[in-house]
Formats: structure tokens, C-alpha cells, sequence
């Protein structure tokens, strides 16, 4: 009886200690799964300089490269969105650009989203303050976003007001 109850009791455990794998996972999951769709809706509320079509792009390793080929062919303005996740690819064609790290922030890549009027999004700690354009911050278990209004102006992009009022602003 006593092996049975212990037996019983490892897999209690075990099967929690699973579920709240499962449940982190699926959180995780869940975060990425809205900055995909933040991404979309930052295309569908930034207004370049010129039309041009709609390429998102990520540099460097993070799990939205799972959930951004969702992406792939969806329309904005009756225009196909394209998904670029190619890791050292260039990024000229890119109007959206995520960074996964802020070491990929360098001053030639700022350089050439101010000249290229690409929108630079990432989600790592200071991003904003740093040079970026877009930065996600997990405050609170909430998705908030700042805006580094500095940047987005010397790139000539024009961001919706209703991503302003969402967003944390700095200059």
C-alpha cells in the first residue's frame, strides 16, 4: 500500500510540475504570439515616407520566428506583407526591422533605418533609450510599449495616434 500511495503521489507531482511547464510554455507562447500581432498593427499604423511594400523582418535568434510566418501574405492596403527572418540578411528592404538584442543596435543600423525609414522594434531592456524606435517591455505580466519619438522623426515615419496613446513616450 505504501509503494501504491508513493507511486500515486510521484505522479501528482510529476503531472503538476508538467502543467505549469505547459502553462509557462503556453504563456510564453502567448506574449509572442501578441507581438506578432503588434508588429502587423505597427504596419498597418506607421506612414512611410513613400509606399513601398510591407517587409517585416527579425534579426538575431527569438522565438517570434516561430509565430512571424503567420505573417507571410497577409494584406495591408490591399498589399501582401512579407516576412523576412533570414538572421544576417541585409536590411534595406526591411520596413518593420525587430531586433532580438540590443547588441544588434549598432550606429550603422540606426544609421540606415534613418535612411531607409525602417520602423526598429525590440524588445530587450533600454532598447528605447538606446537608439530604438519600438520597444516592448513586459511590465506587470502586460505587454506595454515604448516610443523613442527622437528616432522615429529622423527616420520621416509618422506613427498613428492610436499606437501613441497605447505607448510610453520619450524623446
Amino acid at each position: 500500500m505504501r509503494v501504491f500511495r508513493y507511486t500515486l503521489l510521484s505522479l501528482c507531482v510529476w503531472l503538476s510540475v508538467a502543467a505549469g511547464e505547459a502553462a509557462e510554455s503556453a504563456a510564453g507562447d502567448r506574449e509572442f504570439q501578441l507581438k506578432t500581432a503588434y508588429l502587423f498593427h505597427f504596419a498597418e499604423l506607421t506612414r512611410w515616407p513613400e509606399a513601398r511594400p510591407i517587409a517585416i523582418c527579425l534579426r538575431g535568434a527569438s522565438p517570434l520566428q516561430k509565430f512571424l510566418p503567420v505573417l507571410e501574405g497577409q494584406t495591408i492596403d490591399g498589399a501582401p506583407v512579407h516576412v523576412d527572418i533570414e538572421t544576417d540578411a541585409d536590411i534595406g528592404g526591411c520596413s518593420i526591422l525587430f531586433l532580438a538584442d540590443n547588441s544588434r543596435l549598432t550606429a550603422e543600423v540606426a544609421g540606415q533605418a534613418r535612411a531607409k525609414h525602417i520602423l526598429l522594434v525590440g524588445d530587450s531592456d533600454g532598447f528605447a533609450a538606446a537608439g530604438g524606435m519600438v520597444q516592448f517591455s513586459l511590465r506587470d505580466n502586460k505587454l506595454k510599449l515604448v516610443v523613442n519619438l527622437g528616432p522615429v522623426k529622423s527616420a520621416h515615419l509618422t506613427l498613428s495616434s492610436k499606437l501613441l496613446r497605447m505607448a510610453e513616450l520619450i524623446e
